[in-house]
């Protein structure tokens, strides 16, 4: 009787194998299931940030002010301001871009921002994006459709008759305020304070800062399923690449050595990418964090403000 070299029946050995391959793809199904699942409630999250309350209004800096409410460009959507007229009659007008999760007035330099520029002769506008403070929307696009409330507060400026028109944004407001400026030439100045510089770049590299996740697999799987399921394509949203349509347009980069949250090499990279603007400028604050000079230097930084605009406009 010839005896198997090897215990047990051929078709058991098969079968095992079987099995085992079976079992090793339900587990990557399930680990799948779980990674989209998670992404997926992060990444809502993330576009639909909790409303901060307007707490400060410019009453606190004795600020005679409208409140004002206008339609996003394209979609219409109501948004919610203050306008802060000047001193005297004039035809300039500063337009504040908040950053992501705040409002009009919660970024720290909004309002000082707003009176300094009040009594240097130049009135000023506050708004709040889309999915933010007062206005309507329930959806924080990081930038993308954001354009379209800052092109809906220029229009409603002209349509005041302001003429002259500048722009401050601070971190999602300030890579938004470059967007428009590159293809609005009628934006005269920009101010960008602490932007980043592809939207794409950006949170592919820091993402986890915001998910507290770890960037593989979450990260590509966020990115895909916003843009998928969201319609929230990032790499729509590059003020690098789309410095060199500014032209000859004036733009302060602000940045601080101490930001995280966007790492100064945004600016610098930004710098770099408008080397043929000669109006061009980068100022670097030793210890500042993200949106943070006004917080380290706060007298130096509403002169160079004021001075920019008073300048350029």
């Amino acid at each position: 009787m010839n005896i198997p070299e090897h215990g047990g029946h051929p078709g058991s050995v098969s079968q095992r194998r079987r099995w085992l391959f079976i079992g090793m793809v339900m587990l990557v199904l399930i680990a799948v299931a779980v990674t989209g699942g998670l992404s997926y409630y992060v990444g809502s999250n993330l576009i639909h940030p909790q409303r901060k309350p307007i707490t400060n209004t410019p009453d606190a800096y004795a600020l005679v002010y409208k409140t004002i409410r206008f339609p996003s460009a394209v979609d219409q959507l109501q948004l919610s301001g203050w306008l802060i007229p000047a001193t005297g009659e004039t035809n300039k007008l500063v337009i504040e871009a908040h950053g992501y999760g705040q409002n009009r007035s919660s970024d720290a330099p909004a309002l000082p921002v707003a009176k300094a520029l009040h009594e240097a002769g130049i009135a000023v506008l506050l708004f709040d994006f889309r999915g933010e403070g007062e206005s309507s929307g329930n959806k924080v696009s990081v930038g993308l459709y954001e354009q379209r409330d800052l092109r809906g507060a220029i229009a409603y400026a002209r349509r005041l008759g302001y003429r002259h028109i500048g722009v401050i944004g601070y971190s999602m407001g300030a890579a938004t305020a470059l967007e428009v400026a590159s293809a609005d030439q009628g934006v005269e100045a920009t101010i960008a304070d602490s932007p980043f510089a592809n939207l794409y770049d950006y949170l592919s590299r820091h993402f986890s800062v915001w998910t507290h996740l770890p960037n593989w697999p979450f990260t590509p799987e966020i990115l895909f399923e916003l843009r998928v399921f969201d319609h929230l394509n990032a790499h729509r949203v590059d003020p690098e690449r789309d410095a060199a349509k500014l032209g000859q347009a004036p733009v302060l980069l602000i940045a601080g050595t101490a930001d995280k949250t966007i790492p100064m090499s945004n600016s610098l990279a930004l710098y770099r990418a408008l080397r043929h603007d000669r109006s061009a400028s980068l100022w670097i604050v030793p210890g500042a964090k993200h949106v943070g000079a006004y917080r380290v230097e706060p007298q130096r930084y509403l002169e160079r403000v004021v001075g920019f605009f008073d300048q350029c406009l």
